[in-house]
């Protein structure tokens, strides 16, 4: 059965594995893309509400494994989006849950969510490829990585109009579920001068040439960032937040829409925060959390790395590795092989899906000040540019 499909593949556990084509599986043709943004994203990010932007991109992910029926499913978080691959049979249940976080999205935090479904079969007719892969960021904890262009075209398709665009329904009543999303942290300050978001897309269509050339990248930007330094998420650099205004968009967003309710659930993230405060600092158990050994899981767990045919990396870089890496993927735009973004700032952001708190929890990691949404206008751009230059 090809609800098995994600389930069945082995996967891998080194990053640089990715880059063996014999990782990557044929994507089910009677399986769906699932493509989600929010419109207008650079607004909100001008006005200093990229986190509220994670946080939508994170719900979508949560709604629909809530839904999923026991169907492990294999998904991307793209910072002001997401992308997932469901079985045909999912649809329906997909699409309402969907529609729930479209209306409270906009009800509770006035963004606009973009959500649409495009067969997989109607992608590969087109000419579209698509496989996936599975990473192990730990025993714990996989994430999918993906190759091919239906996911570009996919998102092409939805912003025209083409495939099932799902419109917002104001009159909708019904939450969405999203037990296990929450946004509990602060931001998490660089150590070495800047958070560095990164996004690169090598230009081959072929599978094994575009590998080749990730290959290469991920390589050379090893001897740029040799060592832990670079890491965004380390268990002494994250802290906790008991800050209300941090909170209150996981607030609007989880509890039922009225007063009392929000105030409950706000003392209800409080207090747990607080326990979890208690753990971090003593180093002891209390309540029966374990707080040093989440923060390793934590740490182990972060998406720092990402393939969705695009390599994503967020890095706590130096000016000088900044500068040298810029150089590199300059280098390789110019001879045609890759297109590229980068964004800096000051900090990182974490959006958290924790399905338990021993191991089975992911944290999703973007740059500040728009991070990998910034990025991708530069790509894009030098996208356009490659187009132009064809035609």
């Amino acid at each position: 059965m090809t609800e098995a499909f994600y389930q069945n593949i082995a996967g891998f556990h080194q990053f640089a594995e990715l880059t063996d084509s014999s990782h990557f599986h044929p994507a089910p043709q009677d399986w769906q893309v699932v493509v989600c943004d929010i419109v207008n994203s650079t607004q909100a990010i001008a006005q200093g509400r990229y986190k509220q932007v994670n946080l939508v991109g994170a719900a979508v992910i949560m709604a629909v494994l809530n839904v999923r029926d026991g169907v492990d499913i294999p998904y991307a978080f793209g910072g002001d989006g997401a992308t997932i691959l469901i079985p045909g049979r999912l649809l329906g249940a997909v699409k309402e849950a969907l529609e729930a976080v479209q209306a409270k999205v906009a009800m509770m935090l006035e963004l606009e969510l973009r959500a649409g479904c495009v067969p997989v079969a109607a992608l590969l007719l087109d000419g579209a490829t698509l496989s996936v892969g599975r990473f192990f960021l730990s025993e714990h904890m996989s994430q999918a990585v993906f190759h091919g262009t239906a996911l570009a075209r996919a998102e092409a398709w939805l912003k025209k109009g083409g495939g099932e665009v799902l419109l917002c329904n104001p009159a909708a009543k019904d939450n969405p579920n999203l037990e296990g999303l929450e946004c509990r942290w602060e931001p998490i300050a660089n150590r070495n001068g800047m958070m560095l978001s990164v996004m690169v897309r090598a230009l081959p269509v072929a599978l094994d040439k575009a590998l080749a050339v990730h290959a290469t990248i991920l390589k050379e930007i090893g001897a740029i960032y040799p060592d832990e330094t670079a890491l965004p998420v380390t268990a002494d650099k994250v802290r906790i937040s008991l800050s209300p205004r941090r909170l209150w968009a996981e607030v609007l967003l989880r509890s039922d829409d009225d007063w009392f309710s929000r105030a409950r659930y706000l003392l209800k993230i409080l207090a747990l925060n607080l326990v979890g405060w208690l753990s971090f600092a003593s180093g002891k158990a209390v309540g029966g959390f374990e707080g040093q050994k989440y923060l390793s899981e934590m740490a182990a767990n972060s998406d720092a790395r990402k393939f969705d045919d695009c390599l994503r990396m967020v890095v706590d870089s130096t000016p000088a590795q900044r500068d040298r890496l810029e150089a590199l993927l300059d280098t390789h735009y110019r001879k045609g092989d890759i297109v590229y973004g980068m964004h800096a700032s000051g900090e990182a952001l974490m959006t958290c899906l924790v399905f338990n708190l021993t191991g089975d929890h992911v944290h999703f990691v973007d740059g500040g000040d728009g991070g990998y949404a910034m990025a991708a206008v530069q790509m894009k751009q030098q996208l356009k540019q490659r187009a132009e230059a064809a035609a």
